[in-house]
């Protein structure tokens, strides 16, 4: 793959919008993401969903090509219920992330145009890694992806803390996304909160849970 075919990739990645957010902290994992769902400067969707639970322990952010994302969720998924059933524990939040890096790495001649945020909790703690469409993985304490990122890096890398609460950790996730709804014209509607914890594995917030966290950045 030639820099112009990523540069090309990378661009298309950016059009379509989107702010994520992932938080690791001591005892949990947090995301959050918008819910406006774009096709260059057209609205097509106000309350897109672009955060997914893999399993109980873990999760899924989506920036990119909707499509492309939601194959492979589809593959993820059935291969950890696969590891599952035959293991009989469930799959480290790194197998997870190393099998989505291959997946984007081996269709990279025409790449699956998504970046996402995997993370969770297992034995070894809590975990957050991001992939790109190359297939390249690294593991993070903070991440943000999508066309409203800068904007909610200058926020979460401001105010990050590993010790964080988990009610902290969901306030500035919901800060961070809140921030890049009023700047960046790709990002906008409505904010997903999740968190993935040791005691009770994957809880999305609903509307009524999740107000306290949005309320304050659109009085």
């Amino acid at each position: 793959m030639n820099i112009k075919h990523i540069n090309t990739s990378m661009e298309n990645i950016r059009k379509t919008g989107t702010t994520t957010v992932g938080l690791s902290i001591k005892d949990a994992v947090v995301f959050a993401t918008d819910t406006r769902v774009t096709a260059g400067y057209f609205v097509a969707h106000r309350k897109g969903k672009k955060l997914f639970p893999l399993s109980d322990n873990a999760a899924i952010t989506i920036a990119g090509r909707v499509a492309d994302a939601q194959i492979l969720i589809n593959i993820l998924k059935a291969n950890i219920n696969y590891y599952q059933i035959t293991h009989g524990k469930p799959m480290d939040i790194i197998s997870i992330s190393r099998l989505a890096a291959n997946l984007f790495f081996r269709e990279r001649a025409f790449p699956l145009l998504a970046q996402v945020i995997i993370g969770g909790i297992d034995s070894t703690g809590s975990h957050l890694y991001t992939i790109d469409f190359t297939g390249s993985l690294t593991e993070e304490n903070i991440v943000s992806t999508g066309s409203g990122s800068p904007i909610a890096y200058g926020i979460i890398e401001a105010e990050y803390r590993k010790d964080l609460t988990l009610e902290e950790a969901l306030m500035l996730s919901a800060k961070a996304v809140a921030s890049a709804i009023k700047r960046d014209i790709g990002t906008g509607d409505s904010i997903d909160l999740a968190y993935i914890s040791k005691t009770k594995g994957y809880t999305e917030l609903s509307p009524k849970e999740k107000e306290k966290y949005i309320k304050p950045f659109f009085g």
